[in-house]
């Protein structure tokens, strides 16, 4: 259960980073995507990177709340 949240930790992290700073992760983690995309495509590449950045916080989340209800039960 432990490395469950561990796992669950980081992706809320990472996924937090992506949502709030959507335009900074993009330039670290799509650095060579971004550098050849028009103007207008830019702004829609940094666009799914904040949806991206949601969905993997709400599944850390989820992961988290499984690893913890789940846990009490035997296997």
């Amino acid at each position: 259960m432990t490395l469950n949240l561990l796992v669950a930790a980081i992706a809320m992290a990472l996924g937090a980073f992506a949502a709030a700073l959507p335009r900074r992760a993009a330039e670290i983690w799509g650095s060579q995507r971004m550098r050849h995309l028009a103007p207008d495509r830019q702004t829609s590449f940094v666009l799914w990177y904040r949806v991206f950045g949601i969905l993997l916080f709400l599944g850390g989340v989820l992961f988290a709340v499984d690893s913890i209800v789940f846990s009490r039960y035997p296997q």
